[in-house]
């Protein structure tokens, strides 16, 4: 085989906008309704508070949590921000469940069409498998998200920016995720939708790229190889 291991991103490589949601909300669709479920969660916690109020201060929330942490944070500090604002004692208890209700779910519908078949058959391969994102969502939580679509058990790796402190395309990052998988100076391939985050920082890193094609980054002159249908991937992994 050409690599000994395969990294990911999440969003836009593995999960897409969702082209057959069935009966599932869209990514937006989820996205929205973090009022409704932070408000339903916070009376579940006994908590007297209005929709409209949470509705009306979430976007400061978010907004400042930014501003004094940086973009490499994860959501916990906006719902710490949101217990502030409020008055409220910030239970940590409290606080990391409203954090998972803030989020919400990701549908195995949105991964791309034949993400999990691929994933399975390169682990099946005998590859390390992992992933490595720029993410506000923490580490903890994105596991319950791989856990309910299927895929937690084939990333032995897993690598969140917010969690880290450490954000792509900084080579540190791809370095850090070498390290815990074991995997330092022998061949890797990062796979990734964005040239100048995912592949920069791969070929940075001295690893091999693959992009996504997409209509944001139709093509990319580092990356190794690109592709259109995450099935490819086998073949060029295999034979390169």
């Amino acid at each position: 085989m050409k690599f000994d291991a395969v990294f990911f991103d999440s969003g836009g490589t593995l999960f897409g906008p969702g082209s057959s949601l069935g009966s599932d909300p869209s990514p937006e669709e989820v996205d929205a309704r973090r009022p409704e479920r932070t408000a339903a969660m916070l009376k579940a916690l006994g908590k007297e508070v209005a929709l409209e109020d949470v509705r009306a201060r979430l976007p400061e929330c978010e907004r400042l949590a930014k501003e004094l942490y940086g973009e490499i944070c994860t959501y916990v500090r906006t719902v710490e921000l949101l217990y502030r604002s409020f008055g409220w004692e910030e239970k940590p208890e409290e606080v990391l469940c409203v954090t998972e209700a803030y989020v919400g779910p990701r549908y195995r519908s949105w991964l791309f069409p034949g993400t999990l078949e691929t994933i399975a058959k390169l682990h099946e391969m005998g590859l390390v498998l992992g992933v490595i994102a720029n993410t506000a969502v923490p580490g903890w939580i994105f596991d319950r998200i791989w856990k309910g679509v299927g895929l937690l058990d084939f990333f032995s790796t897993r690598v969140y920016s917010g969690e880290e402190g450490i954000a792509k395309p900084d080579p540190k990052i791809f370095q850090l995720a070498a390290q815990r998988a074991g995997v330092v100076g022998k061949r890797i391939l990062y796979v990734g939708d964005v040239p100048e985050v995912d592949i920069v920082g791969a070929k940075s890193a001295g690893w091999n790229a693959a992009l996504r094609r997409s209509q944001r980054a139709g093509t990319c002159e580092l990356a190794d190889f690109e592709f259109d249908d995450i099935r490819e991937l086998v073949d060029y992994v295999c034979r390169g």
